[in-house]
């Protein structure tokens, strides 16, 4: 987790009284494996702009762990004099690091002593039956090529996404009756977790720690995982991609959000001009034509 402190890059010095915070998870709606250089460029662009102009904070909430993030940090930050490190990552949906004094992105502490302490007695108490489980399914799901994430334990991953809507019957059938046990689902992705951790308790600590109430917050995401998040700040505004999933479509429509014709990186600025800064007010010199 140390990792993330050695990053290219630092974070910016905290605004004087930060005001706003936007959460952003990370691939298929901040980041795009592949996307044009002028996007990430027009995306920290934007993000300096408010923060002079408005004290706002941005930081990066994903299903991730720390050393992948770190990797496609780098990819974002890539060839762009202009870009600058978040001020808070969500690394597995759960474990914080927040900017120091000095732009370093540290464990968010004690958020992550906690965090590993329920997790920690959560699989001691059920490993053996997550194991049987974990193992039944790679039985019945042979076919899905359904394997297990070497770094994480209680993870799976299912590259079919009709595959994995099965999987994650069966799984609710068997955990359904331990109300401390839920799935974090992002992609293909399949993980155990706690569920008094996830992307929206960990946001809502964050905004606790820069003192941000949640209707200054934005969340941007496309996957269930983010629907954490959105569910638990309600108050905050919600933007996701084209590419978002239908559940998560629905529950920025049902609420004050914006949901992007555009896929991606593109669909996140694209909700930024279009969505966030009508609905705080906030004016840029960026030209809406652009999007």
């Amino acid at each position: 987790m140390e990792l993330m402190r050695f990053l290219p890059v630092r974070a910016l010095p905290l605004p004087e009284r930060p005001r706003y915070l936007f959460s952003f998870d990370f691939d298929d709606t901040l980041f795009t494996m592949g996307g044009p250089a002028g996007e990430r460029r027009m995306f920290f662009s934007i993000m300096r702009g408010l923060r002079t102009r408005y004290g706002a904070l941005w930081g990066i909430n994903t299903g991730r762990d720390t050393v992948y993030l770190r990797e496609g940090l780098m990819d974002l930050f890539h060839d762009d004099p202009e870009a600058f490190a978040p001020d808070f990552t969500v690394t597995m949906e759960r474990n914080v690091h927040l900017a120091d004094a000095e732009g370093r992105l540290m464990p968010g502490l004690p958020w992550n002593d906690a965090c590993a302490v329920a997790h920690d007695d959560l699989f001691s108490r059920y490993g053996g039956m997550l194991e049987e489980l974990m193992a039944h399914l790679e039985c019945r799901f042979s076919g899905l090529e359904l394997r297990r994430q070497a770094n994480d334990a209680f993870s799976l991953v299912v590259n079919d996404a009709c595959g994995l809507d099965d999987v994650s019957c069966v799984i609710q059938d068997r955990v359904g009756p331990y109300e401390e046990i839920v799935t974090q689902r992002a992609g293909p992705y399949l993980r155990f977790s706690h569920r008094d951790y996830n992307k929206g308790t960990a946001l809502a600590f964050v905004a606790s720690r820069f003192r941000v109430p949640p209707v200054h917050a934005a969340i941007f995401g496309d996957g269930h995982n983010d629907l954490d998040a959105m569910r638990h700040l309600p108050e905050a505004f919600r933007c996701c991609p084209s590419n978002a999933a239908a559940e998560v479509k629905a529950m920025v429509a049902c609420g004050h959000g914006y949901v992007s014709t555009e896929p991606r990186t593109r669909g996140v600025l694209d909700g930024l001009v279009h969505g966030v800064l009508p609905h705080f007010r906030m004016n840029t010199d960026i030209p809406k034509a652009d999007f």
